[in-house]
């Protein structure tokens, strides 16, 4: 099931990271805010080497906005804005806790229909979540288009929710306090969106497999890891517990495994094309944070 079964992540905790499953029917950048002696307490216990990281974020704008004249009327504010104010106003616990719950909830509607099936023969719900949670050219053609973001919520194996949970427990919180809530959130729902894409584009168009579908958390769980990699490229990750390698070196051995993987034609159950999309769309919302695209 997994390729990469147990990576344990950050200086002083572990983390475990698991590859997106798939169904088949019958670097870090540079080290410009890093300040080793520095050190970021963050929720969980969970501490990292960072500083100036905020630099690479929104909250650079704390610092750097000119002081407005105290009599001039504030800017105007549209509904996005006032909705990306109010989703900055709950408590991170809520979003934390929430993305967790929601693939529980899916994993679960999951072992349902296969009991289901097992005693009754009833394959309703099996076929409805197989429609609306995996990503596939059929569900994509039928006008499902949300599948690009559900599959990011689907997990069937309990190990493979298991690895990827295991891993976003420990690797979320100092992404999530870092970025805040909305920014969070348009980091590990663009990296499933694209991980889905990635994985579409190369299986159906490149492989020629049309009867490919996919499904798992790990595209958008990518994408964190090598936002992080790309902030603080220097953080020691400990591959399988025990050997101790910079992030930066971690998130590039795994795009090159990846891409091997999926250049070689290997038949495994593993989507390596949507970790691939995943890695590229953290290290891409973060260059987009450094240079202030958004």
């Amino acid at each position: 099931m997994s390729l990469y079964a147990t990576i344990f992540a950050n200086t002083f905790r572990r983390a475990a990271v698991s590859p997106r499953a798939c169904r088949a029917a019958p670097a870090g950048l540079s080290s410009l805010f890093l300040k080793p002696a520095q050190v970021w307490q963050r929720p969980l216990s969970v501490q990292f080497a960072l500083s100036k990281a905020w630099g690479a974020t929104h909250r650079s704008r704390l610092a750097t906005a000119r002081p407005r004249d105290p009599w001039s009327p504030p800017p105007p504010q549209g509904p996005w804005q006032r909705f990306k104010q109010w989703l900055d106003s709950i408590p991170s616990n809520t979003i934390f806790w929430g993305v967790l719950g929601i693939n529980a909830a899916v994993f679960a509607a999951w072992q349902l229909s296969r009991a289901l099936y097992q005693s009754s023969g009833d394959a309703s719900l099996f076929l409805k979540l197989q429609r609306n949670f995996t990503v596939s050219m059929q569900n994509i053609s039928a006008g499902r288009i949300w599948t690009l973001l559900t599959a990011s919520f689907s997990h069937e194996g309990v190990m493979h929710i298991f690895t990827n949970a295991f891993t976003f427990y420990f690797m979320a919180p100092p992404v999530l306090q870092l970025l805040g809530n909305s920014g969070f959130l348009a980091l590990y729902l663009g990296g499933g969106i694209f991980c889905s894409l990635a994985s579409l584009w190369w299986n159906n168009s490149v492989k020629h497999r049309s009867m490919y579908s996919s499904h798992g958390a790990s595209g958008a769980v990518y994408a964190v890891i090598s936002f992080f990699a790309c902030v603080a490229p220097k953080a020691q990750f400990a591959l399988f517990g025990i050997l101790p390698i910079p992030a930066w070196a971690f998130v590039t051995g795994v795009f090159l495994m990846d891409g091997y993987e999926s250049l070689s034609d290997s038949r495994t159950r593993v989507d390596n094309a949507g970790h691939i999309g995943g890695i590229l769309a953290g290290i891409g919302y973060f260059l987009g944070k450094r240079f202030r695209v958004f």
